[in-house]
């Protein structure tokens, strides 16, 4: 018995005695060796192991510090980038004077740049700059964060940054970035700014040879020269405090514009130039804004606004400036008459409902049709103008019903459209909301009618198509944008498109590169002056887009619409219609 307690107590000994173990016998070096070899090697769980040991089983030793690196390092190989964070957050507070503090700022910037966090990972890596005495590795800060700024980050995200330091040395460094990432983009304009302010403010820099020769290059688009041509943008882009664009119908309309231009310019020796201003939906920006690309000689037309209340602002001051507005979105019917100076890329609400009358007369040969209508919304908008066209052409409508939005049962306005099934061909029914769609391809069904139905694009985003597939067979309707996501010219655009961009094409982005594309198709082979690029505009002038075609009118307003079809659960395009004025 007593063999067996002397036993279990040296057992306990024992034990307690390795538990109790610690490196501090001069074997710590050799076991952070282990470590290190397992790392190389690409153990990571049993080089965790020891480290762990080291840094916690042992007091502040020559190895704690590196220790902690290396786990953040392992920790960012698993991609376990929670623990790598708890590691490098707290660890230049809790050893201020360490060797590894260059090494451990260079990997929070890896670490911000796996988890895309590109603004940190820029931040990160200035602080390098402002704070380290190496210049290994400030050179190595700076190349990282030159690759971050061109590939992620915005003007004013950067311009941002810039405010934050006070070392010269860092302001140089990133006013050299604002500088390239605004050539990028085409923003001579902003980018010489930018350059000659770091020529002027910092002479002493490294960046200074560099800014110099930027400037001396061909990319140097000088602002009083009639041979140099830029187009300013303004856009509600909403930048947040970080620079970044919190609009995103505005990013993606200011990323399909930027690609046209990159298209554009691919194959020019003369470039055109992009300036690009957030209005901020403020009615003083738009003002300062549209002053100051009125100013710059060389800005001859501007792209944007893109909603109807901002371009109002816009005309009021543009006015005076004689300066081609275009705007790839607006549609209110009042606009061209503010400015005759504003162009209209998206058509207006009269345009589309004439559009549709002309079609039906002129191509289907319709003569006797009734319409159907909200009264509210702009649907009232467009049954009129149809009325009005489709009777200036000759033809009749029949009946005119109309129905409040919320209305549940359309059985009376259709039972009267019914009743004069003999006399018409088709019935007109402009949307203000898709909602109402099933029930009224339900009350049709229940009176057993089938008749070609004709209307907006609202009927693009309905349901209940299923109620009667005849029925659905004989829809046709007008839309701005229609695009066949299944065809070539889809794949063949948008595998060029991501190649540039990293992202695919939309609907916004569509809008805003075929508004683009049309203005630099106005552009070519005319001397581009403010009021030669006016003329060619009422010429006419057609741009074949991708979402819809562009050629403006007498009345400045686009006056091509798709004509889409609905046929056997697919939308397929039928015609490009223009109007005939």
């Amino acid at each position: 018995m007593h063999k067996y307690i002397i036993l279990i107590f040296t057992l306990f000994t024992f034990s307690i005695s390795i538990i109790a173990q610690t490196y501090s016998d001069g074997t710590i070096n050799s076991q952070f060796r282990l470590a290190v070899s397992m790392y190389s090697t690409g153990d990571f769980d049993q080089a965790l192991v020891i480290l762990d040991k080291i840094i916690n089983e042992n007091d502040y030793n020559s190895k704690t510090t590196a220790s902690e690196f290396f786990k953040a390092k392992i920790f960012i190989e698993q991609k376990n980038f929670e623990s790598a964070k708890k590691v490098l957050t707290g660890f230049l507070e809790k050893y201020p004077n360490s060797s590894y503090e260059d090494e451990i700022r260079i990997l929070r910037v890896k670490y911000n740049l796996e988890e895309a966090n590109y603004y940190i990972a820029f931040r990160e890596a200035a602080s390098i700059i402002d704070l380290s005495s190496s210049i290994e590795y400030k050179n190595k800060a700076k190349s990282i964060a030159q690759d971050v700024a061109f590939s992620y980050l915005n003007e004013n995200q950067l311009q941002r940054l810039y405010d934050s330091f006070t070392n010269n040395e860092v302001k140089a460094f990133i006013l050299l970035q604002i500088g390239k990432v605004l050539l990028k983009s085409n923003d001579v304009f902003g980018a010489k700014g930018a350059l000659n302010d770091l020529i002027g403010r910092y002479p002493n820099s490294e960046e200074y040879s560099e800014a110099k020769q930027l400037l001396d290059s061909p990319l140097d688009y000088s602002t009083d020269s009639s041979t140099k041509v830029a187009i300013g943008v303004m856009l509600p882009l909403e930048t947040n405090s970080t620079g970044e664009y919190t609009s995103e119908t505005s990013a993606e309309i200011l990323e399909g514009i930027k690609y046209a231009v990159h298209e554009f310019n691919k194959t020019r020796e003369e470039k055109i130039g992009l300036l690009v201003r957030d209005t901020k939906s403020e009615l003083p920006e738009i003002e300062k804004i549209i002053s100051e690309f009125a100013s710059i000689a060389a800005i001859k037309a501007v792209l944007g606004p893109i909603y109807s209340n901002e371009v109002r602002a816009t005309l009021q001051e543009s006015e005076s400036y004689n300066i081609p507005v275009i705007s790839p979105t607006a549609t209110d019917d009042d606009l061209t008459h503010i400015s005759e100076n504003f162009f209209q890329a998206n058509p207006s609400f009269s345009i589309r409902g004439s559009v549709m009358a002309q079609y039906l007369f002129f191509v289907e040969n319709k003569r006797k049709i009734s319409i159907l209508n909200s009264i509210e919304g702009y649907s009232p908008s467009l049954a009129a103008n149809f009325a009005a066209e489709f009777e200036k052409l000759g033809g009749t409508i029949v009946r005119k019903e109309t129905y409040k939005e919320g209305s549940i049962s359309f059985d009376e306005h259709i039972g009267r459209i019914v009743a004069d099934s003999i006399l018409i061909e088709g019935i007109y029914i402009p949307l203000s909301e898709n909602s109402v769609a099933p029930m009224i391809l339900a009350g049709f069904v229940k009176n057993n009618f089938n008749i070609p139905i004709y209307g907006n694009q609202d009927w693009l985003t309905a349901k209940g198509f299923e109620t009667s597939l005849s029925l659905s067979n004989n829809l046709t309707f007008t839309t701005d944008y229609f695009f066949d996501y299944q065809g070539d010219d889809y794949y063949n655009f948008n595998s060029d498109f991501n190649s540039t961009t990293g992202r695919d094409i939309n609907r916004n982005i569509l809008y805003g590169y075929d508004a683009a594309k049309y203005l630099l198709t106005v552009i070519r082979n005319i001397e581009p002056t403010r009021s030669n690029i006016r003329s060619k505009i009422m010429s006419g002038l057609i741009s074949i887009g991708y979402h819809n075609n562009i050629s403006i009118g007498k009345n400045r307003i686009n006056k091509f619409l798709n004509i889409v079809r609905y046929k056997n659960g697919v939308f397929e395009l039928v015609d490009k219609f223009r109007l005939n004025e």
